[in-house]
């Protein structure tokens, strides 16, 4: 018996140390983190099915032999029921096993899978958080460096050529590399702009086309429910006709019609 689940036991035992490592802290769950990752590529998708494969055609036996147990010892003695107790004590806790084994693979795979992302979800928010602290930096560097000009061109400077070049001097706070990297960052958020701006039109157009098509597919059923009261009523009538003319069958209601005609 121990033979036979001490695979079973070796394999809970693994992902449970696996499952313990997911919920500790980031330094640590980093290697089970990448093990879940990795079963979900082409080898590691292949090694993790083929294992729960396995496991899956290994829990058959189990299922089969409690079965088989339950419908030999519904109609025998007790002394005979005694008799496969420990047989059928050994294949439940096989079946036990090898269930909560299959089970936890897959828990411990998409618990791995959401940490991942979670993480990855992190760390893109770190680094959006790190531009734009960068570029609340830039943009207050910017406002100094024009408040500095303006104050240094509005304190008296010499006037005439002396002036010009002081205030020249002032707006030159900046070098060129990053007068030109501002100005590349303007197009960027021009650009983006022109996109949303873009895809806002398109999603209008789409709206204004879906709302037009849902107007005429109205307009369409207020005709086609128009017809049919017309067609109900034209039906009234032929009935009140046929009845005056004291045709009550349908083949004698068709005669009539072609008698008139």
């Amino acid at each position: 018996m121990l033979g036979f689940t001490l695979p079973l036991f070796i394999i809970m035992g693994l992902e449970g140390l696996i499952g313990v490592l997911l919920l500790c802290p980031k330094p640590v769950n980093q290697p089970a983190i990448q093990l879940a990752r990795a079963s979900y590529t082409q080898i590691g998708s292949t090694i993790f099915h083929t294992l729960a494969g396995v496991l899956l055609l290994l829990l058959v036996s189990p299922i089969y032999d409690g079965a088989r147990i339950y419908y030999s010892t519904k109609d025998k003695s007790e002394q005979a029921s005694l008799d496969l107790s420990e047989h059928e004590a050994r294949t439940l806790l096989s079946g036990t096993l090898t269930a909560s084994c299959l089970a936890m693979m897959f828990f411990i795979r998409k618990l791995g899978r959401v940490l991942g992302d979670l993480e990855r979800q992190s760390i893109s928010e770190a680094a959006l958080l790190k531009q734009v602290q960068g570029l609340q930096s830039e943009y207050t560097r910017m406002v100094d460096s024009g408040a500095g000009a303006a104050a240094g061109t509005a304190a008296g400077a010499p006037s005439g050529p002396a002036a010009g070049a002081a205030g020249a001097a002032g707006a030159a706070g900046m070098s060129p590399e990053e007068v030109a990297l501002l100005r590349k960052l303007v197009a960027d958020l021009e650009e983006q702009n022109s996109k949303l701006q873009a895809g806002k039109d398109k999603t209008e157009k789409e709206h204004a086309a879906a709302e037009a098509n849902l107007s005429a597919l109205k307009t369409q059923a207020r005709g086609l429910e128009n017809e049919y009261d017309r067609l109900l009523a034209e039906n009234d009538q032929l009935k009140t006709r046929l009845a005056r003319a004291g045709l009550g069958e349908p083949v004698a209601a068709g005669g009539f019609a072609k008698k008139d005609e």
